[in-house]
């Protein structure tokens, strides 16, 4: 092996650990281990992306440095790291040591927020002295037995006997853009041999079993079916992607980090595979679509790139799919998205997601029955039943049909508990019967791993103040680590559910500072979005509580400028939250005597007397006859 670069070990860790790891890895580097440890986590860009992920795809050891640091955030690169390395693992054959998963404090292994595929090897407690006040001598001789096992492993004698180590491009090894050989058969019982002799032929990288001729000279057996050519490396990566965030119904932001970590990948290794594009385009037009992000560049390159499947591919009923995705969203004639649409389905008719999507398509479109008729298509497969009723609940809730949306969403949540399905069931006890502790006791179903889901949080706490539980509410809070939450329900900084929190348990100061830190962040982000006017609604309404009521007249007329020509039909994100902080009720009535008629609001969230009795974000206009009149 001379002439070889010496196997390395990959240190992957969140930002808070940084001395820690640090520590970790001058010890390992004066014991001789080879450790790519990246320091530059803040500086980003694509050239060190690709970087790390290409470091990370010929490591012979990676490393998680698992902490309470690693469970409080639910995003950040690091965790793109930890998905990387779990797919690797998908190519090595069981018992290959790669996984190397390292906890520096009192983290439970039963707790731990990691992919699965940590779970299925050892993990190493280890407390360096400094770390969590473990006693020095202990420390040391801990270290000194890591190291040991990491030389060990990477010397190979844990590793299969003839099998190069994870990284290394030998003869007989795997290389990153080429697919796994697949993993050794069982073996097969020598009495079932001789009850029937077998041959095993290998072709194209997979073992075929086939009969042995018979012995009487017989008619031989057909010959063996060929094998579908295997996918590319890059084909590999999109379809990941592509189960990770837009055929799974319970997907994540964090899904959706990594699987776009994934498809940047793909085009990278192959930029004229139709299929990569077209999922691609998908995922760009699905990012908006789930609320995780709105900015105007995934449209684009939605349009951009399904255009660009079918220039390569002309047949590709994804780049066909995509392109009605973008057309349902964007093109300003819905009838070119449906004549789309039932293209795709000619080609595919039971293409899922083409079905539910054509089915929102003609809910937003005034077209109810064929919506509820297309829904119950897609909910002839089994698979697709819960996002289908997910759909039906969301067309019968627009239009106030709550006995229907309660209905559907209690046969999803029976089928696939989801985040958006739990969250939707409080919604609708909130909104129809204005029942707050049955929505408390709904959202106790939500599914413990997307508990800090961005919906999930602020339907937490906004159900929690209804019940008027504020404690309740910042408990839920403290399951976020970002400091912005992005739905297609609410926008707005976390901060401002805190600051209502605390001023309804009379906690004014800490109110205050929430608000002010909210203030902070709304202000930052509208220095890059100068004209989002759900933006200025939030800053108004953080004014409006901060008591600065001039400033936030001032936004609110700043939303009713940016907003000139066009109803607003969505009363969470209407300046009448505005006035209503600011207990201005001959402001704000006109406005909810608009935002409650069914004939004005027939879109969104639907604003009931039952909601304006329960919700504390109408306390401050209680006292005014007009609002009484509207809570009946």
């Amino acid at each position: 092996m001379s002439g070889q670069p010496a196997p390395a070990v990959f240190l992957s860790y969140a930002s808070q650990d940084a001395e820690a790891a640090a520590r970790l890895c001058d010890t390992l580097r004066a014991a001789g281990v080879e450790v790519w440890f990246d320091q530059n986590e803040l500086v980003g860009g694509d050239a060190w992306d690709q970087k790390i992920r290409g470091q990370i795809k010929a490591c012979a050891l990676f490393v998680p440095v698992i902490s309470a640091a690693t469970q409080a955030r639910r995003e950040g690169y690091f965790r793109i790291e930890w998905k990387l390395a779990a797919q690797r693992t998908q190519a090595m054959a069981d018992g290959t040591p790669f996984l190397l998963p390292v906890v520096i404090d009192a983290t439970k292994d039963d707790e731990a927020l990691v992919p699965e595929e940590f779970r299925a090897v050892q993990w190493t407690r280890l407390r360096p002295a400094g770390f969590a006040g473990q006693a020095r001598d202990e420390a040391d001789e801990a270290l000194e037995k890591f190291c040991a096992r990491v030389k060990t492993l990477l010397g190979g004698s844990e590793l299969e006997p003839e099998r190069p180590r994870p990284g290394e491009r030998g003869e007989g090894a795997v290389s990153p853009t080429t697919p796994a050989p697949a993993k050794a058969a069982r073996r097969v019982p020598a009495a079932a041999w001789l009850a029937g002799a077998a041959i095993v032929l290998a072709i194209g990288g997979y073992l075929v079993l086939r009969p042995a001729p018979t012995a009487g000279g017989g008619p031989r057996p057909p010959p063996a079916e060929k094998p579908a050519a295997p996918l590319s490396r890059a084909r590999q990566l999109a379809e990941q992607a592509s189960s990770l965030a837009l055929k799974k119904f319970n997907s994540t932001a964090d899904d959706f980090a990594a699987a776009e970590g994934l498809l940047k990948e793909a085009l990278a290794l192959d930029q004229n595979d139709a299929e990569i594009w077209a999922l691609s385009s998908q995922f760009n037009t699905a990012i908006r679509t789930r609320g995780f992000d709105h900015s105007r560049g995934r449209s684009e390159a939605a349009r951009s790139q399904a255009e660009r499947a079918l220039k390569l591919n002309p047949e590709s009923t994804e780049g066909l799919f995509a392109l009605a995705r973008w057309q349902r969203d964007y093109e300003p004639d819905p009838a070119v998205a449906e004549k789309t649409y039932l293209a795709v389905l000619a080609r595919a008719p039971d293409h899922e997601q083409a079905l539910f999507t054509l089915a929102t398509h003609y809910d937003r479109t005034e077209r109810f029955t064929e919506a509820i008729a297309m829904f119950e298509r897609a909910a002839r497969n089994p698979r697709a039943m819960p996002l289908a009723r997910y759909g039906q609940y969301l067309a019968h809730f627009n239009r106030w049909q709550f006995a229907e949306a309660e209905r559907c969403l209690r046969e999803s949540i029976a089928i696939e508990p989801s985040s958006n399905a739990v969250t939707g069931l409080a919604m609708v006890l909130l909104t129809a019967r204005g029942d707050a502790a049955g929505a408390v006791r709904a959202l106790a179903d939500l599914p413990q791993a997307q508990r800090s889901e961005h919906r999930a949080v602020w339907m937490t706490a906004n159900v929690h103040l209804a019940a008027r539980e504020p404690d309740g509410a910042l408990a839920a809070l403290r399951r976020f680590t970002g400091d912005f939450i992005q739905d297609n329900w609410h926008v707005g900084p976390t901060a401002y559910w805190t600051g209502r929190a605390h001023a309804q348990a009379g906690r004014q100061e800490a109110a205050r500072i929430a608000f002010e830190s909210g203030l902070a962040v709304v202000d930052a982000k509208l220095k890059a979005e100068t004209g989002n006017s759900n933006l200025h609604v939030a800053r108004g309404e953080l004014l409006a509580w901060l008591g600065r009521t001039e400033e936030a007249l001032r936004a609110a007329r700043t939303v009713t400028e940016l907003t000139a020509g066009r109803d607003v039909r969505l009363w969470f994100f209407s300046r009448v939250r505005i006035y209503a902080a600011l207990g201005r009720a001959d402001d704000a009535l006109p406005l909810l005597e608009k935002l409650t008629s069914r004939d004005f609001n027939r879109v969104g969230w639907p604003l009931t007397p039952a909601l304006l009795r329960v919700d504390p974000l109408w306390d401050k206009l209680r006292g005014d006859a007009r609002f009484q009149a509207l809570c009946q």
